[in-house]
């Protein structure tokens, strides 16, 4: 009995594709934590977040944060909450989700998403926000910014795009 076997070549190509999914770790994460900031001994800024995870390059918030950011030489201060925020450099902030900005003067903002560039010191968007004015010097003033706006961070300078509001008349 005679076996023959037959056996053939061929070149076959194989591709091996590699995913590069690799998460990116924090290098440091803190839970329930308050950071005091000062400078020459005079407080500049106060955080309170219940997660911080902070990465080579920016600090996220993924659990939100209130921040209370004090005018120079008084006990006056900006406060900022949001549901979410990422910091870049520590100079521009990225903050989403339920956010109210109070100043000293009685200025309220609430909005969903807000950029924060402290070099500059402003916040904008694009999106809907509403401004409440409410002081002892004046009556209640809402405005509906449809299209977003453009402020500095204490909200002493405000530009608002495609406004609607109440305004008292006297």
């Amino acid at each position: 009995m005679v076996f023959f076997f037959l056996f053939s070549c061929m070149k076959k190509d194989t591709f091996i594709i590699i995913k590069n999914n690799k998460k990116e770790i924090p290098k440091n994460i803190f839970i329930k934590t308050s950071l005091l900031y000062k400078e020459k001994g005079i407080l500049k800024f106060l955080i309170y977040s219940p997660v911080i995870k902070e990465y080579a390059s920016y600090t996220l918030f993924p659990n939100g944060l209130n921040l209370f950011i004090y005018d120079q030489n008084t006990n006056k201060y900006t406060y900022l909450s949001a549901d979410w925020v990422k910091s870049i450099n520590k100079i521009f902030y990225h903050i989403k989700g339920n956010i109210k900005i109070m100043n000293s003067k009685g200025y309220f903002l609430k909005t969903e998403e807000i950029f924060w560039n402290r070099k500059d010191k402003k916040i904008f968007n694009k999106k809907y926000t509403t401004i409440i004015s409410h002081s002892d010097k004046t009556d209640k003033i809402i405005l509906h910014a449809t299209n977003g706006i453009e402020a500095t961070e204490d909200l002493k300078k405000i530009r608002l795009k495609s406004i609607s509001g109440t305004l008292p008349v006297k």
